[in-house]
């Protein structure tokens, strides 16, 4: 009896070895969707949500490829993020999206009576992939709506990149980042947290 005891153990640990080496593993956080691993890199995308309060906003600017979804609540708009990491190069230290996903977000500037929503975070290497959001935004049907290009992707207005080629910035979360980890100034972060119902899906 023991005996077997033994040979089931040592295949559930070749198993659980021979799933961890093609990058699968099976997770418990329902906001993340991991995807292929390539070398030290865990690819994959997380869920995040948040809300910007809207106070006497009349006019809402959001990025071009943002989808809208109007709704009969009054007062706040709320954002519903897949952040992606589908990167297939070398880092000089080990990427997850399961860190990644602090790395990027959604930052909001107030212009007297117009609120103007961003991306930050992305980037593309142009070869070898990088990181990018999808963005959906949930907003009140009186509020006048704009969507601007330039507010998103590695060019996005809400973020600021030091020279063509980042190294890892100070700010950078859970491993290694190509890309700036926080909005350029004049900008405020909206706070996200997990989204397990995958809104942005």
């Amino acid at each position: 009896m023991r005996m077997w005891s033994l040979i089931v153990l040592a295949i559930l640990l070749l198993v659980a070895g021979g799933v961890w080496m093609i990058g699968w593993w099976p997770s418990l956080d329902r906001s993340i969707e991991m995807s292929e691993r390539f070398g030290s890199v865990q690819n994959g995308s997380a869920y995040d949500r948040a809300a910007v309060e809207l106070g006497a906003t009349k006019k809402l600017v959001l990025p071009d490829n943002a989808v809208v979804r109007r709704t009969g609540e009054e007062g706040e708009v709320h954002l519903f993020m897949k952040k992606t990491l589908a990167f297939h190069g070398h880092p000089p230290e080990p990427m997850s999206i399961r860190g990644a996903r602090k790395n990027m977000g959604c930052a909001f500037k107030v212009e007297g009576d117009t609120l103007t929503v961003a991306t930050f975070g992305e980037w593309d290497s142009r070869i070898e992939g990088g990181a990018h959001m999808q963005l959906v935004a949930y907003i009140p049907e009186r509020v006048e709506l704009e969507q601007r290009k330039g507010l998103s992707g590695p060019d996005s207005a809400g973020q600021e990149w030091n020279g063509q080629y980042l190294t890892k910035p100070k700010d950078a979360n859970g491993g290694y980042w190509y890309g700036p980890a926080s909005p350029a100034e004049g900008w405020t972060t909206v706070p996200a947290v997990p989204d397990p119902d995958q809104t942005a899906k």
